[in-house]
């Protein structure tokens, strides 16, 4: 009975598959998507965008174009897109906002937003928010994950993230490593950051300075990550930086209720987390609940996602 069932689950997931495939072709998921209304805002959070051959730590977090084109396709086909600007003003007033809101957003600040998810945002009219983790862009270095996984492997970014912040910054410090300019799996530079900002599809928030887990850190420091992140990013692109995404983003274990306060009191208006649910405008501000994109959601899966797992809290 073990081995019979322990193979019955692949065979299972093969064929939901398939079937999720067949009622996409036939037009099923739009035509539901067409008569549906979402609970609130779907806040889809991705982090970069890679070609198909790139090799690139946590891969599953990095979707390919490939990936992120048919997203947007669906997106722009069936859905209405908006930006952080209009969830402001929805907000603010009475304004209804569209039936199927879903509001593009990718936290860290990779090269590959500007080089590979723009242009794709841009022929399909679609806005977005990025965050961004601002020393490695500002000292042309690679995040402390993606160097420090590097040298140790996926596991032991884990297991740094969970320590104090003291301990965390001693332990990742001499990972360090330079970005080199033709690396494509980098930073944004304060120049890239700056074009990315430039388009009118993309509004620039904040991600802390270092990103770090700010559960483990003392008020003190939570308040120069956040509050350190906000004018640094304003002194480079010399615009107001209102909106920002906690690191990692789970509540009580990434982050806490006096890290909240301290967001309030360094000015930001809108603040995301990663907890998977729809975003109702009038719900709290600064614990805006968003659904993490992997390169394993295709189209397919997101449109039933869309239509079917989300509503069920199943995600």
């Amino acid at each position: 009975m073990l081995a019979s069932s322990g193979g019955a689950a692949p065979v299972l997931s093969s064929v939901r598959h398939a079937l999720k495939q067949s009622l996409f072709a036939v037009g099923y998921y739009h035509h539901r998507l067409s008569n549906t209304a979402f609970p609130g805002v779907a806040v889809l959070c991705y982090h970069g965008v890679r070609t198909s051959d790139e090799s690139v730590p946590f891969s599953d977090l990095h979707v390919t174009k490939a990936t992120f084109e048919g997203h947007c396709r669906l997106l722009a086909d069936a859905c209405n897109p908006i930006s952080l600007a209009d969830f402001r003003e929805a907000r603010r007033s009475e304004r209804t906002l569209p039936p199927r809101s879903v509001l593009v957003t990718f936290d860290d600040g990779y090269r590959g937003v500007l080089e590979h998810a723009l242009p794709i945002l841009e022929r399909h009219g679609i806005p977005a928010a990025v965050f961004v983790s601002v020393e490695p862009v500002l000292d042309e270095r690679h995040f402390w994950f993606d160097a420090f996984s590097r040298r140790r492997g996926e596991a032991a970014v884990l297991e740094a993230r969970a320590l104090p912040y003291d301990d965390w910054r001693r332990l990742v410090t001499p990972s360090a490593t330079a970005a080199e300019a033709l690396e494509t799996h980098r930073p944004l530079t304060s120049a890239e950051l700056t074009r990315l900002a430039a388009s009118p599809f993309i509004e620039i928030g904040a991600h802390t300075l270092t990103h770090p887990t700010l559960a483990g850190a003392s008020a003190a420091d939570q308040r120069r990550e956040i509050a350190g992140s906000r004018l640094a990013l304003q002194r480079v692109l010399d615009t107001p930086v209102t909106a920002f995404a906690y690191p990692f983003g789970k509540v009580g274990e990434d982050y806490t209720a006096e890290t909240v306060t301290v967001v309030a009191d360094a000015g930001f208006d809108l603040a995301f987390t990663t907890a998977a649910s729809f975003a109702v405008p009038q719900g709290d501000p600064l614990q805006i609940p968003r659904f993490t994109m992997l390169d394993t959601v295709g189209e397919v899966e997101l449109a039933h996602r869309l239509v079917h797992s989300w509503h069920a809290g199943v995600v």
